[in-house]
């Protein structure tokens, strides 16, 4: 098995690394639906029934998968929402399967029944990814807003029992920061590793109250560091890292855009539209054209995002720790209304990380 992964990890590699702009990697956004209502959490303000009626049908989705086989797409990931919620997911996630595509699944795992179990046994996805914010029942109803922490975990290990590939997120707000110790050694109980995040940003609809729930940018520098976050691990090729602290200098360009919008990676809505961005959704296109390519959709795309420019003075433009800056100008949109206007939470957590990385 470790041959396995290691030659998985040198193919992923080869075709990561290639200078071209090629569609790789689809993030299929099956629905905005979800049994949970998590605070912190971008696409909850789409969580609604009304937003169901604009839901790609069984026969939509197929035709869009199609496009992306014909594409040259290699993986893909069914996320949402919580794509377990469609009624079709079994359907859908073997025609994903059968057409060759090297499968993910983001779920909360709450709507897992013993048919999809069944159906993951028999054809096991590359990986499964869920994400468990709390340790006990009380946490987790006050961060979801439901009372599912048990079936979360009773399904977590169903996954594991049956040998079935599973990774457990945690995202760490002011919320459940007090039990990340507990949630840690939760999940290391189950022989998995412990995987936080500190990232938290508005919602697609600009609602900005998630933005609240953000740590105190010491506190997210100190959780970054105790688990390994100052250095971007394999960054460039396996055994290679580029530490934080080397990433400095101003970019040559004015592009808005200098993340990594459009180089191997898309999204795709639950009603179609294509976008190389998770969280900024224009310019699209829209994929159930009958004559409309991904190809051509995401070349387009890109060349849009990649010829946007500064406008303004604005202090991100020119700053030296870009690079190492979570800022972007999805982010800065949802945020603030401008695609440059500087997130301030972002400059603080900037100063912090450099603070950290000196002091590494």
């Amino acid at each position: 098995m470790a041959i396995i992964k290691e030659e998985y990890k040198d193919f992923s590699w080869d075709l990561h690394a290639k200078p071209v702009h090629k569609p790789l990697v689809a993030q299929m956004e099956l629905t905005y639906r979800c049994p949970l209502h998590c605070k912190h959490c971008y696409t909850d303000c789409y969580n609604r029934h009304s937003y169901t009626k604009n839901e790609l049908s069984t026969k939509e989705v197929k035709f869009i998968l199609d496009k992306c086989k014909n594409a040259g797409v290699v993986w893909l990931c069914f996320t949402g929402g919580d794509p377990m919620l469609r009624k079709d997911f079994i359907e859908l996630y073997l025609y994903a399967v059968g057409l060759g595509f090297i499968a993910t699944v983001f779920t909360s795992l709450i709507t897992m029944n013993n048919g999809i179990l069944r159906t993951f046994k028999k054809s096991p996805p590359f990986n499964i990814e869920t994400t468990l914010n709390a340790a006990t029942p009380a946490k987790y109803r006050e961060i979801t807003g439901t009372s599912f922490f048990r079936k979360h975990v009773s399904n977590i290990k169903k996954l594991i029992k049956h040998n079935i590939p599973v990774r457990v997120k945690t995202q760490v707000t002011k919320q459940n920061i007090v039990q990340i110790g507990r949630i840690q050694r939760l999940v290391e109980s189950w022989g998995l590793d412990f995987r936080p995040s500190t990232m938290i940003y508005a919602r697609l609809n600009k609602d900005t109250y998630p933005c609240q729930l953000r740590l105190d940018p010491k506190d997210a520098v100190r959780i970054n560091k105790k688990y390994g976050y100052f250095e971007e691990a394999d960054v460039r090729k396996p055994k290679e890292r580029i530490k934080l602290k080397n990433l400095t200098g101003r970019l040559d360009h004015n592009k808005v855009f200098s993340c990594v919008a459009g180089g191997h990676i898309f999204w795709i809505s639950p009603d179609g539209k294509m976008s190389v961005c998770e969280t900024f959704k224009k310019p699209y296109y829209n994929l159930l054209k009958k004559s409309g390519t991904v190809a051509n959709g995401f070349h387009e795309i890109h060349r849009k995002v990649h010829a946007i420019k500064f406008k303004t003075k604005s202090r991100c433009r020119n700053c030296e720790y870009r690079l190492i800056c979570k800022w972007c100008p999805a982010r800065a949109y949802l945020e603030t209304g401008s695609r440059e206007k500087p997130i301030e939470y972002f400059c603080k957590l900037t100063d912090e990380t450099i603070k950290g990385c000196q002091s590494r």
